[in-house]
Formats: structure tokens, C-alpha cells, sequence
């Protein structure tokens, strides 16, 4: 890719408009694309309920004896790519530049998109299992509804115990929260 003066080149302007034209006709909407060098960065925009949820999330967790990050990759043991979860849970703080390993952390949060909800659902929750995640907790703004999935079968991709809460109720046997209950009264759906 040839840039000019610290700006992308022609070629390099038209191929992502085009990839973005081709995302908008997929249903897939983006905040920002860049061009860093030889490689193109696609970041979708989250909605109000969505980062409102994981706050949501974030807020209840104990402080004293837990950690939550964002933003930061996640190492799998079942395969080399590294997703990033919208919250993790784990018992110590991270090193500067450290990247977590599923079966250390204590909880992943995934609130679920609008649109690519199915990878939240099945993809995710068979890399997680596979790597084994202790708990995952998928936040179903579309439905109303968290499901907790406990106890990785990591040959499966699955996990043995998976437990759907409405919105509104609490959600019971979360690890990290001490045995006290996760509150969703004040979680959000899509409108």
C-alpha cells in the first residue's frame, strides 16, 4: 500500500470504502476502519445498552479480590486465534502487556450484538469451553435473558451445566461474586 504525505493512497481509500459498502450489504455496521500498513482494522461501534450492561456487570463484581479488564485479548489452549471478550474476570492483576489464558480467568462476559449473536452463542461459547473457561456469562439484550455456562466438557466445546436467568432475576452460582447473586434488574434490551 502506497501512502503519501502520512495519508492512504488513492487505491487504499477506494478498497475500504469498498469493504465498507460490502460490510453495510452483510448487515455488519463499523465505527472506524484504518489502514496500519499492510493490515486493515475494522472496530464496531457498540450501542447504549450494550456498554451499559457490561458496566452493569463490571460494578457487582467484588474489588477486593478481583480484577475486570476490557479491551484486551484472550488466550485460547484450543486454538491460536485471540478473541476479545467484552469483560474478564480474573483473581490477580495483569502485567503490563499480559494477555490472560481462558482456563486462569474466572468469568467471561459477553453481551451479545445485535447482529452476529449466533458467534456469541455457539462459537465463542465452544472456544471457551474448549480452552476451559470456568464460567461463561452470555448477556442477551434481544431476549432479555443471561445464561451462565459452567463446567467446561473441553473435548465437547460445551459446558455441563447452563442456566438461563430472564432480565429482571437473579442470576445464582457465580464463582467470583462470592456466592452472592449477580443483579440484572437494571440491564438493558436492545429497543
Amino acid at each position: 500500500m502506497r501512502r503519501t504525505q502520512g495519508r492512504p493512497s488513492h487505491a487504499v481509500t477506494a478498497s475500504l470504502e469498498r469493504l465498507i459498502s460490502l460490510a453495510a450489504e452483510a448487515g455488519l455496521d463499523f465505527s472506524k476502519v484504518e489502514s496500519l500498513g499492510d493490515t486493515v482494522v475494522l472496530l464496531a461501534g457498540r450501542c447504549w445498552e450494550h456498554s451499559a450492561n457490561i458496566d452493569l456487570v463490571r460494578k457487582q463484581i467484588p474489588r477486593e479480590r478481583r480484577h475486570t479488564v476490557s479491551g484486551v485479548d484472550l488466550r485460547l489452549t484450543s486454538e491460536p486465534t485471540e478473541p476479545v471478550p467484552d469483560l474478564i474476570v480474573v483473581p490477580e492483576p495483569l502485567a503490563p502487556g499480559a494477555k490472560p489464558w481462558a482456563h486462569e480467568t474466572e468469568l467471561l462476559v459477553e453481551v451479545v450484538s445485535q447482529r452476529n449473536y449466533r458467534e456469541d452463542y455457539e462459537g465463542k461459547r465452544r472456544r471457551y469451553a474448549q480452552s476451559g473457561a470456568p464460567q461463561y456469562l452470555l448477556v442477551d439484550p434481544r431476549d432479555g435473558v443471561c445464561v451462565l455456562y459452567t463446567v467446561p466438557l473441553k473435548g465437547e466445546g460445551t459446558y455441563d451445566e447452563i442456566v438461563t436467568t430472564k432480565f429482571g432475576q437473579p442470576v445464582e452460582g457465580v464463582l467470583c461474586m462470592d456466592g452472592g447473586p449477580l443483579d440484572t434488574s437494571e440491564f438493558l434490551r436492545y429497543t
